[in-house]
């Protein structure tokens, strides 16, 4: 879990989770959002008027169900003085993690959240660019708080070296643990496989319902469970993330089997809750 939250954290920064939801029947689930804008404030006439709601929805397929699998031997664990399965487990962990990210921002296009906010190659990307959107954004009225920035490490690198060279700050950076680091009121995440579309994407700014995301666990039936000496769910308490794991042995083959697996689903949430960072 260590190295798959460590990967995941910044889901936080883009979307809205529901997290370790029980699915039954089908696998479509309504993910409520707090909108980006409320609605006006209204002047009293003697009664007090309701919204609707001030919560909106969008209805998600879990459909994606990815894993990692990890089998090993009785021999290769007794006879093996390097074999180590947990430091094999943490990379399966790390790279199952990278690829269910990698897969939730397949869905950052043009077509779903418009054109560029701002179009600069990693060489020339500095704090006066951070600046200069933050100014953007405060101009579309987005709320102070959350928001949210992803960039590839190139254009964070260049940050901190602007940062270093002018005295600013000398702790901005990613502790071992994912906390994300804050700079002129964005919360900074790095991940360096953004979409290979065609569209140049480096980054983007984010407020959390820009994209909706459900993870949603698969118990096994109770005679896949008699086949199993192991399976056990766990969310994390500090991000919520959620994945499974089961493990049995093949008496056959004198092997050990193992599964870390996720179950998950996501779509667009607001289009205007997302603006893209592209390279010319």
């Amino acid at each position: 879990m260590e190295a798959f939250k460590h990967k995941l954290i910044s889901l936080g920064l883009f979307s809205t989770v529901l997290r370790n939801v029980p699915l039954e029947g089908n696998n479509e689930i309504d993910i409520p959002y707090i909108p980006l804008a409320t609605s006006a404030s209204k002047d009293f006439d003697g009664t007090y008027k309701f919204d609707k709601g001030d919560m909106e929805s969008r209805k998600i397929t879990v459909n994606r169900r990815k894993y990692q699998s990890l089998t090993y031997t009785s021999e290769e664990k007794a006879r093996q003085p390097y074999f180590d399965p947990i430091t094999l487990g943490r990379l399966k962990g790390a790279k199952l993690a990278e690829d269910v990210l990698l897969d939730i921002l397949s869905v950052i296009t043009k077509e779903n959240f418009g054109d560029a906010i701002l179009t600069r190659n990693a060489a020339d990307f500095d704090t006066d660019d951070i600046i200069d959107l933050e100014t953007k954004i405060d101009e579309l009225e987005w709320p102070d708080s959350p928001r949210g920035m992803l960039l590839k490490s190139s254009y964070m690198a260049n940050v901190k070296k602007d940062i270093k060279t002018s005295g600013g700050l000398s702790t901005f950076g990613f502790s071992p643990l994912g906390e994300l680091p804050n700079l002129m009121g964005f919360s900074f995440s790095k991940f360096n496989r953004l979409p290979d579309n065609g569209e140049k994407l480096q980054g983007f700014i984010v407020y959390p319902s820009a994209i909706m995301v459900a993870l949603a666990p698969i118990a096994p039936t109770a005679n896949v469970m008699k086949q199993l000496s192991t399976y056990t769910t766990y969310t994390d308490p500090q991000t919520g993330l959620t994945f499974e794991y089961r493990a049995w042995g093949d008496a056959d083959t004198d092997a050990s089997k193992e599964i870390i697996e996720c179950n998950y689903g996501f779509g667009v949430g607001e289009k205007a809750a997302l603006k893209r960072i592209v390279s010319e």
